[in-house]
């Protein structure tokens, strides 16, 4: 007695059995074309049509245009669905026809048109010369929807994948195992390029770029791993020995989250920062080649300052013995006077360019200490009017000094106060060929002021 066959798989079986295929095939990451193929071999095998086609609908027309069909031997004239017929695809439901010009194309009685939903509009096309039952176009329903979701995530899927391979970072999600390594998830192909390691071999466990890090740089990115384990995100940037002899930089930036089933996991990104780190190696090495010239140029003024000192002291201590004895001799030309206070006068602001000179090479090099310690203003500004008195006499200049009877105490360095004081009455002198200068000092609510001001061109 023959054995029983096994009884055919039921209409829910061969439903069941085409979801999960086409779930698989959608894991696998295929692109649009690849996931129609199988879309119509698992639809038509599912409903038990004998001829299936997919369709998808053609840029700038409302036509839809054949791109697979099933089953692989049998032949299909039907390229092209225009007018009437591609009205019937975009309907959104699955649809019956009897006859007409699909089922006279396709050389079977009904047809059934089901539409799936994507960025671009899609439809299969299934036929066969028995009816389709209510309980057929239920399950042509059910997975119309899957596939339509299905073929959504792929052109997600496929927009990520151009988005990514337009990127020179690498992106990454890792959890860690319990001996505390890194388990990849997801590397994104960019890793190769950055770190000289498979990404297959990363998702598999045989390969971390952890390994890689020098090891002077090994404690700071442990330090960044437990901050990553600790739920805290986290940015790194450590050398990579590639090979014997390339090292490269890189910053990984990182930030914790957990996954659907609730693990710890952490994604993040992946740059090659080597171009950074030379461009700022040269700019450190060109800053210090700078402060060397800048020292050794501060340290030629401070020198030069104090041998210009020296002759500059004895000639304007010479220059006021002249002028002095010159005013005991009656007899003397009036231009001895002159030329005598010529020199004095030359030799003093010379010793105050001097100090300038050296003042700049102290503040330049740090090295320049202000004192602290009460200062009279008004006594401040009367020793700085009377320097330049005798020479506003002499061009005829009015000079009114204004200060209160009081002390207007201020804490200072009195040395560098008279060098501002000095510079803006010796301004003012010099770019007041006529009229007047005043020096003014007040004092009002704990808040000393002086003033210079003049009847000159101005700034």
């Amino acid at each position: 007695m023959a054995p029983l066959a096994p009884p055919a798989p039921s209409l829910a079986d061969r439903v069941d059995a085409a979801g999960a295929a086409l779930r698989n095939v959608a894991l696998t990451r295929p692109n649009a074309l690849a996931l129609l193929e199988a879309g119509v071999a698992r639809l038509g095998e599912a409903l038990s049509a004998e001829v299936a086609v997919a369709f998808v609908g053609e840029a700038h027309s409302d036509a839809y245009v054949r791109c697979a069909a099933w089953p692989p031997h049998e032949w299909v004239d039907l390229v092209e669905v225009e007018g009437s017929d591609a009205t019937t695809l975009r309907r959104g439901r699955p649809t019956v026809t009897t006859g007409g010009s699909l089922a006279t194309r396709l050389g079977r009685a009904e047809v059934l048109a089901l539409p799936v939903e994507g960025s671009v509009p899609g439809a299969f096309v299934l036929a066969r010369s028995a009816p389709w039952t209510p309980a057929c176009l239920a399950a042509a329903d059910r997975l119309g929807a899957l596939f339509g979701t299905l073929w959504a995530w792929t052109e997600a899927e496929a927009r990520f994948q151009r988005t990514v391979a337009d990127l020179d970072d690498a992106l990454f999600t890792f959890g860690h195992e319990p001996d505390g390594r890194r388990a990849y998830v997801f590397v994104t192909p960019q890793a190769e390029a950055l770190t000289g390691l498979d990404p297959d071999a990363l998702l598999a466990g045989d390969a971390d770029w952890t390994d890689l890090v020098v090891r002077e740089d090994r404690a700071a990115f442990a330090a960044h791993d437990d901050r990553l384990r600790n739920g805290e995100p986290s940015q790194v940037e450590v050398r990579l020995r590639l090979d014997a002899s390339e090292v490269v930089w890189i910053s990984e930036r990182a930030t914790p989250s957990v996954d659907a089933a609730g693990r710890s996991i952490a994604g993040g990104l992946l740059t090659d920062i080597t171009a950074r780190k030379e461009a700022e190696a040269q700019l450190e090495r060109a800053r210090r080649i700078a402060e060397r010239a800048a020292q050794t140029r501060m340290a030629f003024l401070r020198m030069m300052s104090h041998e210009l000192r020296t002759p500059l002291g004895a000639i304007r201590g010479f220059s006021d013995l002249l002028v002095e004895e010159t005013a005991d001799l009656p007899d003397a030309p009036p231009e001895v006077a002159e030329f005598a206070g010529t020199i004095r006068d030359a030799a003093a602001r010379a010793l105050r360019l001097v100090s300038d000179l050296l003042d700049l090479s102290r503040l330049e090099t740090g090295a320049l200490d202000l004192a602290r310690q009460p200062v009279d203003l008004g006594a401040l500004a009367q020793s700085v009017a009377a320097r330049y008195a005798a020479d506003f006499d002499a061009r005829g200049l009015t000079f009114d000094l204004h200060t209160p009877a009081d002390p207007v105490l201020v804490e200072t360095d009195p040395a560098r106060l008279d060098q501002i004081v000095d510079q803006l009455v010796s301004n003012a002198a010099r770019f007041t060929p006529a009229g007047r200068i005043a020096v003014r000092v007040s004092a009002d609510r704990g808040v000393a002021e002086l003033s210079v001001t003049d009847t000159g061109v101005g700034i």
